[in-house]
């Protein structure tokens, strides 16, 4: 009975423990032809980068290892999150990590897993999508039959997408891939969803052959756009057009829909769009000018650098925007003003000057000009006597932060009186001559010459109350040539204007 027992219990035993290893995962699951579970890992694709898993499959004994989920955002993108099965991921996604311009996740899937992430649009960026006007080989130019305004847009459209990539902060695209290959003008519109500017290039065509000048078309209200100021502006000094450029707007009858479908499909998605005319190709000198590579290389870098003013972009390595570095003259006023005048800079909102008492010194700022179109400024109340240097530079501001040109070349002047506005006249053997008071002058010296290049002589100093000289004893007939300058003594030293206009007479 002892032995029956024992044996009973053994079974009892060896029964239990092949059930309860039965229920182990994976134990004997072989042995049963059970695999353990896989999970796929995919992903959504969204606008704006790229999303890759690795592995693409997990089973339940290796999600443990975690899957990584690399983003890469495309330029001018960043990451906002990622979702996992269409929600935000909890505890299990590690991260964002950064690793050069991709970000790193690790996720630990429970079961098949959908892996998306959400970009968007890095702040300080432009989007720009070109438009080259037309396809294969169309309108042709009636007075240069080599011309077609299709290759000329195809060619214009490529400089000018290189040219733009040479700023930072940039991403340009365009409407086709294929200069054979047509699109829709609507749909050439709507392709530009998501950016900041749409540019259509063409060139123009009329029934006069001697129409040139540059047009540039924009949507309803946007005749005064700053943009297409500066790009008219640009296309006529670049092709140096015998008219104006003009800006226009063209409504369908209804007086609120654009007439042009590349101008009605990019407001409809909301991208400020223009079609630029680059003169007419029914004028000779225009289509010939259009012909020139060179010449749409030189238009596609100022277009390029308008653009880049316009919305403070910069090259690698730059702090300054392409705004053209003011050209900077200097005049005297009188003994303690200085009067400067610049050459206007495109696109500018305003200038900054800066003085300096030596050329290689610190150079402060002394005025601030808040206007693009003021392009003069007195400086009042220097040192009669002293040197002074002065530089500029003009500025645009973007997005809260102002961006400068280059500094113009440094400019000198002394301080010193005006320069005597004269006169004259002849009497028998004498002639006076005469001026006006200037301003701050201790006195006057006159000069005389036979020859107006000849060799001249003072001949009389004169105190501040004078207004004239007559000189007497001179010879019947002869000519006599006159100058006369004003001077301030300061501290002792004579600081003179300078000469006044050259004059003569003939003494009677």
């Amino acid at each position: 009975m002892k032995y029956a027992a024992r044996m009973f219990s053994l079974v009892i035993c060896v029964v239990m423990v092949a059930t309860m290893f039965s229920f182990a995962p994976g134990v004997f699951a072989a042995e049963s032809g059970e695999e353990p579970a896989e999970y796929q890992i995919s992903v959504i694709p969204s606008a704006g980068g790229t999303v890759s898993v690795d592995p693409e499959t997990v089973t339940e004994e290796t999600a443990a290892k975690g899957v990584k989920v690399i983003v890469t955002p495309d330029k001018g993108y960043g990451v906002s999150s990622i979702k996992i099965n269409g929600e935000a991921p909890d505890t299990t996604v590690s991260g964002p990590v950064s690793s050069g311009s991709s970000f790193v996740w690790t996720i630990y899937p429970q079961e098949d897993t959908n892996v998306q992430a959400v970009f968007h649009k890095s702040n300080g960026y432009v989007f720009v999508m070109l438009d080259a006007g037309h396809y294969g080989n169309v309108n042709r130019s009636p007075v240069l039959k080599s011309y077609y305004e299709s290759q000329m847009t195809w060619k214009l459209q490529n400089y000018l997408k290189q040219e733009l990539e040479e700023y930072t902060n940039v991403v340009v695209d365009t409407t086709r891939s294929s200069q054979s290959k047509d699109l829709g003008v609507y749909e050439r519109g709507t392709a530009s969803k998501g950016y900041d500017l749409f540019l259509s290039l063409h060139s123009n065509a009329t029934s006069s052959k001697s129409t040139d000048y540059p047009l540039i078309i924009t949507q309803k209200g946007n005749t005064k756009d700053a943009l297409a100021v500066m790009l008219g502006q640009t296309i006529e000094s670049v092709m140096d057009t015998k008219q104006d450029y003009q800006i226009w707007q063209r409504l369908n009858k209804d007086n609120k829909t654009e007439y042009y479908g590349v101008l009605r499909g990019s407001k409809s998605v909301g991208t400020k769009g223009m079609i630029l005319e680059h003169s007419f190709h029914t004028n000779l000198t225009a289509a010939k000018w259009l012909s020139s590579n060179s010449n749409l290389k030189k238009m596609a870098e100022a277009e390029a650098a308008a653009i880049a003013v316009y919305y403070g972009l910069s090259k690698e390595g730059s702090s300054t925007i392409p705004l053209k570095k003011p050209s900077l003259r200097i005049y005297n006023t009188d003994y303690r003003t200085l009067t400067l005048k610049w050459g206007k800079s495109v696109g500018a909102q305003g200038y900054v000057i800066y003085r300096s008492r030596t050329k290689n010194g610190t150079y402060k700022r002394v005025k601030t000009v808040k206007s693009g179109s003021t392009l003069k400024f007195i400086n009042r109340k220097l040192t009669c006597g002293t040197t002074y240097y002065y530089k500029i530079r003009a500025y645009r501001k973007f997005e809260g932060t102002t961006r400068y040109s280059n500094d113009s070349a440094v400019k000198a002047m002394k301080v010193r009186p005006a320069k005597p506005s004269v006169g004259i006249r002849s009497g028998k053997r004498k002639i006076t001559v005469k001026w006006k008071k200037v301003t701050g002058a201790t006195g006057y010296v006159v000069y005389r010459a036979k020859k107006k290049n000849g060799k001249y002589k003072k001949i009389r100093t004169l105190k501040r109350s004078a207004r004239s000289y007559t000189n007497t004893g001179i010879k019947k007939g002869k000519r006599y040539y006159y100058k006369v300058r004003a001077y301030r003594k300061v501290k002792g030293k004579r600081i003179y204007s300078e000469y006044s206009r050259t004059i003569n007479r003939k003494a009677k």
